[in-house]
């Protein structure tokens, strides 16, 4: 068990420190916009990505499943397959692309990490003039990467997404629908990201909170109410059977929210950040109200703004005391929610512990 947890602690520890390298040497390209020096960026995400893509089929937690698929996929015919799956169209694929190919499902799983981890990175990388590379990694390393082993369709499609944040700080919206519609082929899910078109980030009003906090029950209640009765498979009788509105697990992202709130007036100089303020609210929000459809999985598609926002109260602080005082609580949050989500007694570590690789595997 120990080796397992020393892996996991030193990819951790180590792509941070090579992300934080990578903006200390940082240059700047042809457009006159900075960028991390490629060699430490690229060999950060390269750690993150040898231990998910490298992975075994029984690390995953859901990667089993995706095997069963995979082989049913390639061994029946698309009208037999989808009479059992609900496979999106674009992971179908994939499927066959990997069979036709390489003929091995540990292809998918090698690909889906790696565009998974590259599009998280790119999503990071984007705001280098505005947070700590180092310390967005290790925020995104322990709360969020870990989640994706074994949830690969929707790995693919929340990292389609947070790539496409950019279109609408760029107000570059017909780019944004299509990478939402690209998502969408990997999971349906994605649909839920295309609320983010509501917001004007250099010009969000209160109304516009107000309306966010208005369309996310109201699309739930919808899709409960003229989507579930149209869904018959077995797999998502949990979600349907839900009931109640609010769950007040929410409340645990309160003291984020405070602590926004304190340094507001920083963040809402920056625009980019603003706009991640206003994801954090999305994030509360659908959490809040996730009851109504049994299901809270599109919170992953806001996630992100934290691995942005918790850097930005460091920077932001003047007073050094304080900056190391955030810093430490960030880095105790971020260790105790990467064991208690992901390992220690919860349902994830009963896959993730002891680790295996198709190189080496550790049987502690």
């Amino acid at each position: 068990m120990i080796y397992s947890y020393i892996l996991y602690f030193s990819s951790v520890l180590f792509a941070s420190i090579f992300g934080g390298l990578a903006q200390r040497f940082s240059s700047k390209n042809k457009k006159g916009k900075v960028i991390p020096n490629k060699f430490y960026w690229y060999f950060s995400m390269l750690i993150l990505f040898f231990i998910m893509g490298f992975r075994s089929t029984t690390v995953g937690v859901d990667d089993q499943n995706y095997l069963l698929s995979y082989n049913m996929a390639n061994n029946t015919s698309i009208v037999d397959y989808y009479q059992v799956y609900t496979t999106e169209p674009a992971f179908y694929l994939l499927y066959r692309l990997v069979y036709v190919v390489f003929g091995n499902f540990q292809w998918v799983i090698i690909i889906s990490s790696f565009i998974t981890v590259y599009c998280f990175y790119k999503a990071i990388a984007y705001e280098i003039e505005t947070i700590s590379l180092s310390l967005a990694v290790f925020i995104f390393s322990c709360t969020q990467y870990f989640y994706y082993f074994g949830i690969i369709r929707m790995g693919l499609a929340v990292a389609i997404i947070v790539v496409a944040y950019r279109y609408i700080l760029e107000n570059k919206k017909k780019k944004y629908i299509f990478m939402v519609i690209l998502a969408t082929l990997f999971h349906y899910s994605a649909l839920f990201s295309m609320i983010l078109l509501f917001i004007k980030p250099d010009r969000i009003k209160k109304s516009t909170i107000f309306k966010i906090v208005l369309i996310i029950p109201s699309a739930f209640f919808a899709v409960r109410l003229f989507v579930y009765p149209f869904i018959t498979s077995s797999r998502y009788a949990g979600y349907i059977e839900s009931s109640g509105i609010i769950d007040y697990k929410f409340i645990s992202a309160l003291p984020f929210l405070l602590l926004f709130m304190i340094y507001y007036k920083g963040i809402r100089k920056n625009t980019n950040l603003h706009f991640y303020f206003i994801l954090f609210l999305i994030k509360i929000t659908t959490e809040a109200f996730m009851p109504i459809i049994g299901i809270g999985r599109m919170v992953w598609y806001v996630n992100l703004c934290l691995a942005f926002l918790l850097p930005a109260t460091v920077r932001i602080n003047r007073d050094y005391l304080m900056k190391f005082i955030i810093l430490s609580l960030i880095i105790i949050y971020c260790f105790g929610y990467s064991y208690y989500a992901y390992f220690g007694s919860s349902h994830r570590g009963t896959f993730m512990i002891p680790y295996r690789n198709i190189f080496f595997e550790f049987t502690d």
